[in-house]
């Protein structure tokens, strides 16, 4: 294009002849010395990157409006390899995992597990002026898993086997700067993933097998380096075949069946991102969810009807400087207890997050923090309110360890104070410790998933569990080969406290050690 440019005939030759001057004079300041010696230029620094999450992430690789600022490109793509048009991208990334847990934490569960999650990805997109159509193809399964009673699989469901089916489909416009505003807009239409903010709400999961995906419209707004606005109205994607059952299972025997939109559902919301606030490196965030649940075919609910209001402050992690972030949450409306009650329970529950850590401008570029975790538990279990705090399509990583089929602790009935500590010996190995002591903020609710009707799942207190859960313990390694592919491990250890020993169907057996190993290769 600048090539173009500079052929076109009508370039005032003044301008040309200010710009040369300008260039030569700029050059020779700064290649000759006194005495005309010539100086070294310094070499260029390699941009610096974030790293990838350690899951198939092809379709978050470029921004429409920011462009790939983040993400280092794989080295081994086959846009490349296929000589391919630059208007067309095609990824295709595979992530292998081995998982092993010795005991069990979940109630009336019976011995140990483990699994294969295997997570292939494919991502197409073409490009064509302002508009983008785009799909998304993935196969999630998991083999190998240990039997638990009555010959069950201990964590068969579809959190991690999704065979064959669309994550994405969808068709987007977007112009960086709409009617010479300097404002970018983007608009998607079609099934998507959702990554916003903190993504303690809404996430695009980078451990959990298979994904979250809404079907429906998103807007997004953005004055780059001052502030974006992210807003959507949606129905969420129910993942198919849903009823865990016997080794016969459906899901077990990884039959596909397409997924489908809850039609009787719908989940919308918005979220304002302002950045660097009064020239401060303080960002925040505004937002409003409401998610409105009906039941649709095959597919009964609890009629969660909440409003989830929240804000969030916080500085990025950099060399040499504190960072911190204090997130609020709240939630307000109405849900049902079971899927077959027909009583509307009133609901007001509450969440935070707040977090303060260091980061040292020296070698290994060590990393200290602490944390403290809060969401409320019902008071009174069978009383007319609920104030259990739901996640709704969150990620529980993000804070508390990985998910699969380990998942010990989620953002509901929790009281827990945390640190965690990092280095990086090389650019490419990235180490880090974290310990997490677990109490419950209400002692008469259970711990366990977002509703305590899943005895299957929750473990419910008795007259004297107490609160304190126990102590979380876990180490991990990553190291990356390169930009394509990239290694990690992780050992975690939780040790039983008073509540997860001795609730009314805690599992028999002693502490839990959880074990995974995973490759991930990006094309």
């Amino acid at each position: 294009m600048p090539n173009k440019l500079l052929n076109k005939t009508n370039i005032c030759p003044l301008v040309v002849f200010s710009v040369y001057m300008g260039l030569f004079s700029c050059i020779s300041s700064t290649t000759f010395a006194e005495g005309n010696t010539p100086i070294n230029p310094q070499p260029t620094p390699p941009p610096a990157y974030s790293r990838l999450p350690m899951t198939t992430w092809g379709s978050q690789m470029n921004d429409a409006l920011l462009g790939n600022k983040k993400y280092e490109a794989p080295v081994w793509n086959l846009h490349n390899f296929l000589d391919l048009p630059d208007w067309l991208e095609l990824n295709v990334d595979q992530r292998t995992r081995y998982e092993d847990m010795n005991n069990q934490f979940k109630a009336s569960a019976l011995g140990g597990d483990q699994q294969i999650a295997l997570q292939t990805d494919l991502w197409l997109a073409a490009h064509l002026g302002k508009f983008t159509f785009a799909t998304e193809f993935m196969d999630s399964r998991g083999i190998g898993g240990s039997y638990g009673p009555g010959n069950n699989l201990n964590n068969l469901n579809n959190n991690a086997i999704d065979t064959l089916d669309f994550v994405q489909a969808y068709v987007a416009w977007a112009d960086k700067n709409v009617l010479s505003s300097h404002l970018g807009a983007e608009i998607k239409v079609g099934r998507q993933t959702l990554d916003l903010g903190s993504r303690r709400l809404i996430a695009r999961p980078y451990y959990r097998n298979a994904y979250n995906s809404f079907t429906g419209i998103r807007l997004r707004v953005l004055d780059n380096a001052k502030w974006q606005l992210n807003s959507f109205f949606t129905l969420p994607v129910n993942r198919w075949p849903s009823a865990a059952g016997g080794i016969n299972d459906s899901i077990s025997q990884h039959v596909q069946q397409f997924d489908q939109e809850a039609t009787r559902t719908f989940f919308s919301g918005g979220i304002l991102e302002a950045y660097n606030l009064a020239t401060t490196k303080v960002n925040a965030e505004l937002y409003l969810y409401n998610l409105d649940e009906g039941d649709s075919f095959n597919n009964p609910t609890r009629k969660r009807r909440y409003f989830t209001p929240g804000l969030r402050f916080y500085i990025k992690p950099s060399k040499g400087n504190f960072d911190f972030q204090a997130e609020g949450m709240a939630q307000y409306g109405t849900v049902r207890a079971t899927t077959t009650s027909t009583t509307d329970l009133r609901h007001e529950a509450y969440s935070s997050h707040l977090e303060a850590g260091y980061t040292l401008d020296m070698a290994w570029t060590p990393r200290f923090s602490m944390e403290y975790d809060y969401a409320t538990g019902s008071k009174n279990k069978n009383g007319p309110s609920d104030e259990r705090f739901d996640p709704l399509f969150g990620v529980s990583p993000v804070d508390f360890g990985p998910s699969g089929i380990f998942a010990p602790i989620s953002r509901s009935n929790i009281n827990s104070p945390s640190y965690r500590f990092s280095v990086s010996p090389r650019s490419d190995l990235l180490l880090s410790v974290q310990q997490r002591l677990v109490w419950l903020a209400s002692s008469s609710d259970c711990w366990g998933a977002a509703s305590c009707s899943g005895a299957q799942l929750n473990l419910n207190p008795s007259a004297k569990s107490g609160s304190y859960v126990g102590d979380l313990l876990g180490f991990t390694a990553r190291y990356d080969f390169n930009s394509s592919w990239n290694l990690e491990t992780g050992w975690y250890r939780l040790f039983k406290g008073q509540f997860a020993k001795t609730a009314q169907n805690a599992p028999s057996g002693g502490d839990v050690d959880y074990f995974y190993v995973q490759s991930l290769f990006r094309f």
